[in-house]
């Protein structure tokens, strides 16, 4: 990964230059929102004092808050987007070319349903399936591919009305090994271990998943829960080694990640709550910090083969 000193030095000189422009655009656009903002609280407060003697409540509320709010974001949405193209272009693309010559980056693109769904990660059915920012590549001779992913399913409230629950939101990693599993194994964060201790090895043993399957690295069995269809298989992949390595990057990373061996690839999801790559529009484009935290996403994931040793050609084809 390239160095903090070598990302400003970039910084200034490919990409400082071009985002005095985007950042006239940013201040103008950010301008017309805050006007566009009080304009339609202001006619939405004129309009319910004037009815709300004549109206029922719910009415009013839709007047006051849902319409004027609906309306904003329509127009908001409208006003960002261009900016936001202009900003991928500019920013991001840059960063991914600076990290990697042979990664492109496809702001448009994401990962495919069927890759998503092959991992057996998040074995719900998608009810909306959604991402961009993908970056395709080689690293030290492995193909990768990554990009952000927010999936969701369609539940029911106690009351019948529905709604859509995220499954998973953040990047999805996927790298080539060029070698044959039998089976499936997938590595869980286990969270029930922290709250249950040795009894959460009791309820884990009932999923649906496969065999559980119990490592002999007490840190990593604190971290992760590990179930296969090939018990012999899954500690073959999982080395001494690799789960140091995956120890590592979890805490490098500071996140959530969920693991997957499956057909010849690793898949790997890293949990954020946010959007990755999108600009702030009340924050000076020209900050290099935002930069700073950009470089830092794009740099760790797309630096997953060094940090797991993917390029060590320890398996064979089958």
């Amino acid at each position: 990964m390239k160095t903090l000193s070598q990302l400003q030095d970039f910084f200034y000189e490919s990409i400082y230059p071009d985002l005095e422009h985007l950042e006239q655009k940013r201040v103008k656009i950010y301008s017309s929102l805050k006007k566009i903002a009080l304009g339609l609280f202001l006619f939405s407060s004129l309009v319910f004092y004037s009815i709300y003697q004549f109206m029922p409540i719910t009415l009013e509320l839709i007047i006051l808050c849902v319409l004027p709010f609906g309306i904003f974001a329509f127009i908001y949405k409208i006003r960002v987007s261009g900016y936001t193209s202009l900003f991928k272009d500019q920013v991001i693309e840059k960063l991914v070319e600076f990290i990697g010559d042979s990664l492109v980056y496809k702001k448009y693109g994401f990962i495919d349903e069927h890759e998503y769904m092959q991992s057996s990660l998040f074995p719900e059915k998608v009810s909306k399936y959604s991402g961009d920012d993908l970056v395709v590549g080689k690293v030290d001779g492995v193909d990768i591919r990554f990009s952000e992913l927010n999936t969701k399913v369609r539940k029911k409230r106690v009351n019948g009305k529905e709604y859509l629950k995220t499954i998973f939101s953040g990047l999805f990693f996927i790298a080539d090994f060029n070698k044959n599993f039998r089976g499936k194994t997938v590595v869980l964060p286990d969270n029930s271990e922290k709250f249950l201790g040795s009894l959460s090895h009791f309820f884990q043993s009932f999923s649906s998943r496969g065999e559980l399957i119990k490592m002999d690295n007490p840190e990593f069995e604190k971290e992760f829960v590990v179930y296969s269809d090939d018990q012999i298989e899954a500690r073959y992949i999982l080395s001494h080694s690799l789960m140091d390595s995956i120890l590592t990057y979890k805490k490098l990373a500071g996140k959530n990640i969920s693991i997957s061996f499956v057909d010849s690839s690793i898949y790997i999801a890293i949990g954020f709550k946010q959007r990755l790559f999108e600009p702030k529009i009340y924050k000076n484009v020209t900050s290099f910090d935002e930069v700073e935290f950009y470089f830092e996403v794009l740099g760790l994931t797309a630096d997953i083969v060094k940090h797991l040793n993917l390029d060590r050609k320890i398996w064979s084809k089958r």
